[in-house]
C-alpha cells in the first residue's frame, strides 16, 4: 500500500498547488494527515510517498520513497509546459545522500521546458537548507556565523538570518546565465522560506508540477 504525505508546510506555502496535488493523490491512494500529529504507523511493505523532507523523517514504519521519481512513473500525469523559463536550482542539503531525488527533479524540469543551472554545491555536494542548515561559503557567512557560535541559524537574531541567506541568494545569482533574472527551483520548504528570506524569487517545483506558478 502507498500512503501521501502532504506536507502541512507547503500547504502553507503554496495553497493553490498543496490542493490541487492533494486532490491528485486521493484518487491514486490514502492521504494520510500530518506527519507529526498522525503517529500513523506504516506496515510490512508499504510505502510513504512524500514531498517534504522533514515528513519523510518522521514516517514510521514501511519505507519511503520522494514523491518527484513516483510522478515520473505515472504515464497520465500531465506535466505542464513552461518553455522558455530558466532556473538556477537548490538542492536541498537533506536531500544530499538521495541521488534518485536529484534525477527525479531535473528530468521533471526537462518534461516541463524548463531550463536550469546549478551552483558549485549542487547534488550531494549541497550545503543550503534555509535557516535550517547552513554551511558557510563567503567570507560574510562565515563571519555572521563565527559571531553566534552557539546558536543554530534559526535562533539567530533576524537581520542576522536575512543576511546568511542574502548571501546565498547573490551566490545563486552567480551561477545564472549573464543577464537572466534570478529565479531559484526549490523542492524543500525551508530552502524556498530562505531562499525568499534573502531577499530571492523562489519557486517550488510543486507549484510548476500543478502549473499554479506565477512569479511573484
Amino acid at each position: 500500500m502507498e500512503v501521501f504525505y502532504p506536507s502541512c508546510n507547503f500547504a502553507r506555502i503554496s495553497p493553490r498547488a498543496a490542493k490541487s496535488l492533494r486532490l491528485q493523490m486521493k484518487g491514486a491512494m490514502d492521504v494520510a494527515g500530518c506527519c507529526l500529529r498522525e503517529k500513523r504507523v506504516l506496515g510490512e511493505g508499504d510505502v510513504g510517498i512524500y514531498m517534504c523532507q522533514s515528513c519523510r523523517e518522521h514516517v514510521q514504519g514501511g519505507s519511503t520513497e520522494s514523491l518527484w521519481p513516483w510522478l515520473l512513473r505515472q504515464g497520465d500525469f500531465a506535466w505542464p509546459r513552461y518553455d522558455g523559463l530558466s532556473v538556477v536550482v537548490q538542492d536541498c542539503w537533506r536531500d544530499r545522500e538521495h541521488p534518485e531525488v536529484h534525477e527525479a527533479v531535473r528530468e521533471a524540469l526537462r518534461r516541463m521546458g524548463v531550463s536550469w543551472a546549478e551552483p558549485a554545491d549542487a547534488r550531494e555536494r549541497a550545503t543550503f537548507c534555509g535557516t535550517r542548515h547552513v554551511e558557510p561559503r563567503t567570507p560574510r557567512q562565515a563571519e555572521l556565523m563565527a559571531e553566534h557560535p552557539d546558536f543554530h541559524v534559526r535562533d539567530m537574531p533576524k537581520e542576522t538570518q536575512a543576511e546568511l541567506m542574502a548571501e546565498r541568494v547573490r551566490e545563486l545569482q552567480a551561477a545564472a546565465p549573464a543577464g537572466e533574472p534570478l529565479l531559484v527551483l526549490t523542492y524543500c520548504n525551508a530552502c524556498t522560506q530562505g531562499i525568499e528570506l534573502g531577499g530571492g524569487a523562489a519557486v517550488h517545483l510543486g507549484e510548476l508540477a500543478m502549473g499554479t506558478y506565477a512569479a511573484r
